[in-house]
């Protein structure tokens, strides 16, 4: 049996982080948060949504045969599905269906067993998409940087996630060194934050005392360069 530590290294974390955060970027459907993930996921993909009780309703299939109370994506009839449990709170609707999603988009394989060495691994790196892209760690390092406490009340909150995500999420930028990034993942952390400027405004209002003038045009000069660039490389 595989170990956890070794699971945790298997995981490609860098992979991960960055499709989310191209994701991030070019979609035109994600304007702030919580954003509809079926407008998103129709705008990226062929991928079907199906309630759990139209699955049953249409093709008699009941839940129990799912392998998940929340979510599951596969292949039926030639078309890949996501079928979803119209019963749970719309934020663990959302979480379930972006993981689903995730494993999709990083190419993974569906429907593995929990013995499979895969399966875990994949389980991993689809709740880090997910959580990347339901709650951007750019956006939350924006908001500490502007001095708000990130507890897991102020994500549940201005991200509408479960608290089981938001705890999560805080762990994990509490382990996250950001000196120890690459140039990779740092690559869209401007962009990011330009494009929701919005919410980030709305979540960690600057105080007056701390606008700077000059130096916020040099930056908003600074990301709209990048902006053109890496829109020209789309």
């Amino acid at each position: 049996m595989i170990s956890d530590e070794a699971i945790y290294k298997s995981v490609d974390y860098t992979k991960v982080y960055c499709k989310a955060n191209e994701l991030l970027v070019s979609s035109n459907v994600i304007e702030s948060f919580p954003f509809k993930v079926s407008a998103f996921i129709k705008e990226q993909s062929d991928i079907r949504l199906c309630k759990y009780a139209k699955a049953f309703e249409k093709y008699g299939i009941p839940i129990k045969h799912f392998g998940s109370e929340s979510a599951v994506i596969m292949e039926y009839y030639g078309a890949i599905i996501i079928f979803y449990n119209q019963d749970e709170a719309p934020y663990r609707t959302r979480f379930g269906i972006m993981h689903e999603f995730g494993h999709y988009i990083l190419g993974h394989k569906f429907n593995l067993k929990e013995a499979d060495p895969l399966y875990h691994k994949q389980e991993l790196e689809a709740n880090c998409f997910a959580a990347q892209m339901l709650m951007p760690e750019q956006i939350l390092r924006e908001c500490k940087n502007r001095g708000k406490y990130i507890s897991v009340d102020y994500i549940m909150e201005s991200f509408e996630v479960s608290e089981d995500a938001a705890t999560k999420r805080k762990k994990t930028l509490a382990n996250t060194v950001y000196e120890w990034k690459s140039r990779s993942e740092r690559e869209y952390d401007d962009i990011i934050v330009l494009k929701y400027a919005s919410l980030i405004n709305k979540i960690a209002p600057m105080k007056p005392y701390e606008y700077d003038f000059d130096e916020e045009y040099n930056r908003q000069a600074e990301r709209d360069s990048w902006y053109a660039n890496s829109r020209s490389r789309w």
